[in-house]
C-alpha cells in the first residue's frame, strides 16, 4: 500500500485483520483483474506497515462542518432505549454523531449513499458510503461544506452504488477508498478503479474484518468493515444476485448505538454474516438490504440483527417490495423510506441516545415501489 505522507495513512490507526475469507487473487479481464490485484496487494501491504504506525495516529485533512440540519427537519422519535424527545432536543447540539441515509433517484436501481459525520474528532471526519449513481452525493457533500472524504466505501459492483463516485471524486479530496475485489468489466466500474488508483492514496480490498476509528480515544465513533461471501468475487459476471451477494457491510458504533448497511445483500450473504458475525449484526438501526427488496428481508435476519429502527434507501419505483415493508411492520419496527420522508439522519450523542430526523415529514406511510 502506498502512501502520501503520514496523514493518509493515520485514519487507519485501528485497522486490524480478524478473519480473512479470501486469500487469492482475483480472476478475470486483464485491466479488471490488475486493478483487483493491485488493491489486494497494496491492501496486505498496509497491514504490515500500519504496525509501525499505530503509535503515530493523528488528525486528518477534514475541513467543514460535521453536519448540517436538514430545511425543514421533523423530529421522530421511535421506541428503545435512547432518550425522550425533549431531552434528546436538549442534548442534540452535543450529538457528535450523524448518519444520513441520502435521497437518491437511481432509474437503474434503488441507490444508496450514506454520509457519516463525527464532529467529535478535531477535525471533523466523514465517511461516504456508497455514491447512488446521480450528483445527489457529491451535492451533499458540497452544501454541508465538506472538502475531504477520509473514507469513499464501495459496497459491491452496481452502478446504482458507485455510479455517483465520479463526481464525488471531483468534488471532494478521497484519503481512502475501500471495496470488496469484485472483478467487473463493466466500462464504467473499470473506469473508477482506474481513476481510484490514479487518485486516492490509499486503497484497500475488505477480505478480512476491518476496524477504522474516526478520531482518538477509546470513545471514538469507530467503523466495522465485514467481509462479503466471496463466492462470486473473482468471476467477472453482471449477475445481479451475483453482484449482490458480494456486498461487504459496514456498522458503525458510538457509545451504546450501532448501525448497519449491508449493501445489497441477499440472502445467503445475509446467512453468511449472521453465522459468522453475529455480534456485528446485531444494532440498534438497520438499513434494509437490497432497496427494501424480498431478496434481502426476512424473519430470519431481522431476528440477527433486532433492529429498533429501519430505513429503507430507494428509488420508489422498483424498490422497495410491499412484503418486506409488511413484514417490517408486523414485526413493530418503525420504518423510514426515502422516498416518502426524503433524508433520514440519525442523530448520536456521546452516550449512543439516538433520534430520527426526517427531510418530509416522518408521519408519512413507507409505500412499495410503484412498478411492483
Amino acid at each position: 500500500m502506498r502512501f502520501r505522507g503520514l496523514a493518509a495513512a493515520a485514519l487507519w490507526c485501528d485497522l486490524s485483520p480478524m478473519q480473512r475469507d479470501v486469500g487469492r487473487d482475483a480472476e478475470g479481464p486483464p485491466g479488471v483483474r490488475a486493478a483487483a490485484c493491485r488493491a489486494r496487494r497494496r491492501s496486505r501491504a498496509l497491514a504490515l506497515a500500519l504496525a509501525g504506525l499505530l503509535a503515530a495516529c493523528g488528525p486528518g485533512q477534514a475541513p467543514g462542518p460535521a453536519r448540517q440540519d436538514l430545511p425543514g427537519a421533523r423530529e421522530s422519535t421511535p421506541p428503545g432505549r435512547h432518550e425522550p424527545a425533549a431531552a434528546e432536543h436538549a442534548a442534540d447540539p452535543a450529538a457528535p454523531l450523524t448518519i444520513t441515509v441520502l435521497r437518491v433517484t437511481s432509474t437503474a436501481g434503488g441507490g444508496d449513499a450514506i454520509l457519516v459525520a463525527d464532529s467529535a474528532a478535531a477535525p471533523p471526519r466523514h465517511v461516504l458510503i456508497d455514491a447512488g449513481d446521480d450528483a445527489a452525493a457529491a451535492r451533499a457533500l458540497r452544501e454541508a461544506g465538506i472538502g475531504t472524504l477520509d473514507l469513499l466505501v464501495l459496497t459491491h459492483a452496481h452502478h446504482d452504488h458507485y455510479g455517483g463516485m465520479d463526481e464525488v471524486l471531483d468534488a471532494v479530496q478521497v484519503r481512502a477508498f475501500a471495496f470488496n475485489g469484485q472483478v467487473r468489466s463493466a466500462v464504467t466500474y473499470r473506469r473508477l478503479l482506474e481513476r481510484v488508483e490514479r487518485e486516492v492514496p490509499v486503497v484497500i480490498v475488505v477480505d478480512s474484518v476491518r476496524r477504522v476509528r474516526l478520531g482518538e480515544g477509546e470513545q471514538a465513533t469507530t467503523l466495522t468493515l465485514i467481509p462479503p461471501l466471496p463466492t462470486h468475487l473473482g468471476e467477472d459476471t453482471s449477475d445481479g444476485e451475483r453482484l449482490n451477494e458480494g456486498s461487504l457491510a459496514v456498522r458503525v458504533e458510538r457509545g451504546a448505538f450501532s448501525f448497519l448497511t449491508t449493501g445489497d445483500a441477499e440472502h445467503a450473504a445475509n446467512r453468511r454474516f449472521a453465522t459468522m458475525f453475529p455480534a456485528l449484526v446485531d444494532v440498534d438501526v438497520l438499513k434494509l438490504g437490497h432497496h427494501g427488496s424480498t431478496d434481502a428481508t426476512d424473519r430470519a435476519w431481522l431476528g440477527a440483527t433486532t433492529p429498533e429502527v429501519a430505513i429503507v434507501s430507494a428509488n420508489g419505483t422498483t424498490h422497495p417490495h410491499a412484503s418486506a415493508l409488511a413484514l417490517v411492520k408486523e414485526l413493530g419496527i418503525p420504518l423510514y423510506c426515502t422516498p416518502q420522508h426524503g433524508a433520514v439522519r440519525v442523530r448520536v450523542a456521546p452516550d449512543g441516545a439516538y433520534r430520527i430526523t426526517t427531510e418530509l415529514p416522518a408521519d408519512r406511510e413507507c409505500e412499495p415501489g410503484r412498478s411492483r
